[in-house]
């Protein structure tokens, strides 16, 4: 009899797997594999650089909004920020939405997610193991969702309202967590960003967390006489979103690294050198935590049948135009990391392709062989992907509030009720200082077009 997962000459061929991994506030440029305009930042990544080496890495890639609950409706469904009814964290993605999971899940896919998904933001309660019916109508078949940084440390106490905080519970390290993030809050809330590590050991520290219940659905999976079954495992790191808190084994490998500075800041150079020390530690716990799933799956024997998906809902501004954390239409804020490698993809490719969220609901379908809905906005990365073509689309596009943002990864175009039209060419300014509207009215009317 053959091993789970073998195939016999006859078999038709297996549906790729899906392992996304989807971290929260993550810089497009806070990559060992990426060289910033700003300089290089010396952090730690080997294995997202390994990916990288494997795949194909995405350098103009856009977040559709670039706040939690906004940015995930839109990869969920394929529509961009003002079609999918979620206009801000406080609004739920409808549960008669129409979701990429949902089309996986009725192809037979077992579909699955741990960490912070953000797709029912809206009140605390998660579910104690991290399942509630919203999730299974949205198209999960099985799910440990998790409540954000915050949510979970505030709503926490006295009883938990997620997975995380329940085993923190277990623990008897709720309320350790809880003080500590009294702290930060308050320290928050005076404009101070506090960057000291974490009280809680590694093993139980927010994105292990997340991280050890993925590789327990892989675990589970290949005990399961079903594990011929494809599999979309999509992992929602809480981090790296501050507070920026890493655990302190981790923030002492950066303990004298020098970041490059922040573009146009108005912030104390040590300070800010202490919180980009934080954010790295995090962000290398992260890669760590990448290292061990990619093992999964290997050791599973699935490497070479897994489509592989590094992305993030959104960047983080590290202080850069005086301002922290995101919501602005500032480069920080929107440009996300891509990385896609996998069955097909050209390895070692860098593509200046413009890309957004939406894509990575239609590449998925698209590699799974379903149809892309005709009235999404998202469009498919496959032809890109395996060399058929260089783009899949002109210009990607944001969106929050007041403000919409268009550009083809050079010429950016934002657009804000009340104010002056802005453009700028991010080849000769990437630290977006000088507006060029006056002086280039043609690149204004087309971006203002694709709009």
């Amino acid at each position: 009899m053959p091993p789970p997962n073998s195939s016999s000459p006859s078999d038709p061929p297996q549906a790729p797997n899906f392992l996304f991994l989807f971290p929260d506030q993550w810089r497009w440029d806070w990559l060992g594999c990426v060289d910033s305009p700003f300089g290089k930042v010396p952090v730690h990544t080997p294995n997202l650089d390994a990916l990288a080496a494997r795949g194909t890495l995405f350098s103009q890639c856009r977040t559709n909004s670039p706040v939690c609950a906004p940015a995930r409706a839109c990869l969920a469904t394929g529509l961009r920020y003002d079609r999918t009814g979620v206009l801000a964290n406080g609004t739920d993605l409808r549960l008669d939405s129409d979701t990429y999971f949902q089309r996986l899940r009725a192809a037979g896919y077992r579909v699955a997610a741990t960490g912070k998904t953000d797709l029912q933001k809206h009140g605390l309660w998660k579910g104690l193991d991290g399942w509630t019916s919203a999730m299974g109508r949205l198209g999960f078949s099985e799910c440990i969702n998790q409540a954000g940084k915050w949510d979970a440390a505030v709503g926490g106490i006295p009883e938990p309202k997620d997975p995380y905080m329940a085993h923190l519970h277990r623990a008897g390290l709720a309320m350790v967590h809880r003080q500590d993030y009294d702290g930060r809050k308050h320290d928050r809330r005076a404009g101070r960003m506090d960057h000291a590590p974490s009280p809680l050991p590694r093993e139980h520290y927010t994105d292990d967390f997340a991280g050890r219940m993925a590789e327990q659905y892989l675990d589970l999976w290949a005990l399961d006489p079903t594990g011929r079954s494809p599999w979309h495992l999509w992992v929602n790191f809480p981090g790296p979103h501050e507070p920026f808190d890493p655990p302190a084994e981790l923030l002492a490998r950066y303990r004298d690294t020098i970041f490059p500075p922040n573009v146009g800041g108005k912030f104390d150079d040590s300070d800010h050198q202490a919180v980009r020390r934080s954010y790295a530690a995090m962000i290398t716990g992260l890669d760590e935590c990448v290292g061990r799933l990619i093992d999964k799956v290997r050791a599973r024997g699935e490497l070479e049948r897994t489509l592989i998906v590094f992305c993030s809902d959104h960047g983080e501004m590290l202080g850069d135009h005086g301002r922290w954390f995101k919501h602005t239409p500032h480069e920080g804020s929107i440009h996300v990391p891509l990385i896609i490698a996998g069955p097909g993809v050209k390895a070692g490719k860098i593509s200046d392709a413009p890309t957004e969220l939406t894509d990575l609901a239609a590449t998925l379908l698209d590699y799974a062989g379903l149809p892309v809905p005709a009235d999404w906005d998202g469009r498919s990365l496959r032809p890109v992907l395996t060399g058929q073509q260089p783009r899949h689309r002109d210009c990607s596009h944001s969106a929050l509030d007041n403000w919409q943002v268009t550009t083809d990864g050079r010429w950016k175009l934002i657009l804000t009720a009340g104010q002056p039209d802005q453009l700028f060419d991010l080849h000769a300014d990437p630290q977006e200082l000088i507006n060029l509207t006056a002086r280039e009215p043609g690149h204004v009317n087309r971006l203002r077009q694709a709009l």
